[in-house]
């Protein structure tokens, strides 16, 4: 990998939290990869081959049930990486993992990760504290899409979304945003309707304008702060 590839690398904040001896030890097994909209990384039940180091790209991990559909529990941007279960000695996929927005990221063998991993130096406990906050994640998801109504859960989908592609405008259809939340593309369409007329954010065509995030905060249930609280902490110390 080129010093200019090493650069682009440590926009990932759990490679650039690594002490620069590790993270050189690790570079030249470092892909970069342009991930596609859409593309599917690995299916629940697969090998994991690769993992994935997130830069500008944001993938979603979805539960798959028998008939093909599936329910957004986590979601990874640049804050982490992409099939965990493999540094816990778990070399299949738990959760589908689908690239919801295209960007850049870098791929290492899933072997050489464990070997990594079980070195015990700063990434071994980068991954533990990661694997916290994930659970903490996929947990409330579960517990936010049961308990708490669609309004807050799509405020809270879009604010997740906001922070990792750290930007004002999304591109995302109704569409995908209802097979996000488990729910019938036209109570999105409402609910964006609302969200619309509150002023919170403006949509068209799939562009969606964050125009309020703390009106987004105030609508959202208390899920969103307690993940984020988790996130934050993860690169404090």
């Amino acid at each position: 990998m080129s010093a200019t590839n090493t650069q682009i690398a440590t926009q990932n904040r759990m490679l650039a939290a690594l002490p620069t001896r590790e993270l050189e030890r690790m570079t030249p097994h470092l892909e970069e990869v342009s991930l596609k909209l859409s593309a599917v990384l690995f299916v629940q039940d697969e090998e994991v081959e690769y993992v994935y180091f997130p830069v500008d790209a944001i993938v979603s991990l979805l539960t798959s049930l028998e008939d093909g559909d599936g329910v957004e529990v986590g979601l990874v941007g640049r804050e982490g990486m992409v099939g965990l279960n493999v540094a816990l000695g778990v070399g299949r996929a738990s959760k589908v993992a689908t690239v919801q927005r295209a960007g850049l990221a870098f791929r290492m063998k899933a072997t050489r990760l464990k070997e990594e991993f079980d070195r015990r130096e700063t990434l071994h406990d980068l991954l533990l504290r990661y694997t916290h906050a994930l659970m903490s994640q996929v947990s409330q998801s579960v517990v936010c899409n049961v308990r708490h109504k669609a309004s807050g859960r799509l405020a809270r989908w879009l604010l997740m979304f906001q922070d990792r592609a750290e930007t004002d405008v999304l591109f995302l259809t109704h569409e995908f945003m209802a097979h996000m939340l488990g729910v019938r593309r036209s109570t999105v369409g409402e609910i964006a309707e609302e969200l619309q007329s509150a002023g919170l954010i403006s949509y068209h065509r799939g562009e969606i304008h964050i125009l309020n995030r703390q009106g987004l905060i105030d609508l959202t249930c208390e899920c969103y702060a307690v993940v984020k609280e988790e996130f934050d902490l993860l690169y404090a110390a």
